[in-house]
Parts: structure tokens; sequence; C-alpha cells
């Protein structure tokens, strides 16, 4: 298959039409070995040219399932320069993700406490959506941390702190 072709599969156009409900797992189970390094080449290629644009954090989450060790450098830079805290919390995720690297707990827990900013809009959503990248650590502290939020006045904090723990 044309690599080319099978990267904008893998990583499609990031609005809700292509990305509502996607899942590029399937894809990636399916691919040879060779084309998994062919994919990380590009995908960490995508990665590097992305001056002053968002992080596409689909290609960040893509090359963690991979465990791409190769994108490490790559995703530690993203990391000290990102200034968007759910993000940092995403790469952070990624980053433990591949190389189980202890200080990304750490990380994450301080993006969850920037996060929690209930001057923020969207605070509800950005809360919500940490519990679900924080439970992947599966560390003590940060399911303690979670644990916090199971009787949160807002209902769906509190929903979502019970089901990212399984306790629903």
């Amino acid at each position: 298959m044309n690599i080319e072709k099978l990267i904008i599969e893998i990583i499609p156009p990031s609005d809700y039409q292509h990305r509502n409900g996607f899942n590029n797992i399937h894809i990636i189970d399916n691919l040879t070995d060779k084309e998994k390094k062919q994919v990380i080449g590009l995908l960490i290629e995508k990665l590097l040219y992305k001056k002053n644009e968002e992080i596409d954090i689909l290609i960040v989450e893509t090359l963690a399932y991979l465990k791409s060790k190769e994108s490490l450098p790559v995703l530690k830079n993203l990391l000290e320069n990102c200034s968007n805290e759910l993000d940092k919390l995403k790469i952070a995720t990624s980053i433990f993700e591949i190389n189980h690297d202890n200080d990304m707990v750490d990380m994450a827990i301080t993006s969850l406490k920037k996060i929690d900013d209930k001057n923020d809009s969207y605070y509800v959503h950005k809360l919500t959506s940490s519990f679900y990248y924080l439970i992947k650590f599966n560390k003590p502290e940060v399911n303690r941390i979670i644990h916090e939020y199971i009787n949160h006045k807002e209902y769906l904090v509190s929903y979502n702190a019970k089901r990212a723990l399984g306790i629903l």
C-alpha cells in the first residue's frame, strides 16, 4: 500500500466529520513491521513541522500506541513547548505509555491541577476528559486524585470520575 495514502487513513483530517468516533487501532494492528516503521517516521515528521500550529493529538496517541521510542525526543519537545494543559496531559500520558517515565506522572498531576479551574468555560469538559488519560498511568497516587472527584457537585465530573475508576 502507498504509505502516504496509509497515513491519510491513519490520521484523517482533524475535523468533526472525519474524527468523531474515529479509531485507527484496527488499521495499525494490520500493518507489517516494515509499514509500522515507515508510518512512525512519517508521523514524527508531521510533528516536527508543526511550528506554531495546534498539536494533532491523534498523531501523538498513535505514536504511543506504536510504542515508538524514536518519537520520544519530539514528544518531550512538544511537552516542553505546549501551553495547553489538556494537551500537555495527553502528551505526558503518551510518553508514559512508551517508556513508563515516572516524571510524566508528576507532569500529569500538575496539568490536572491547572485544568481544575472553575473559571474556565470548558472546565467540566477538560476535567472529565482528563480522567481518562490519568487512569492510563495505573498508579495509586493518580487513582486517589481521580477518586477525590467522585462526589463532585457537578454531576458529569462525578460520573466520569467513577466511570474512569471502574466504579460504575
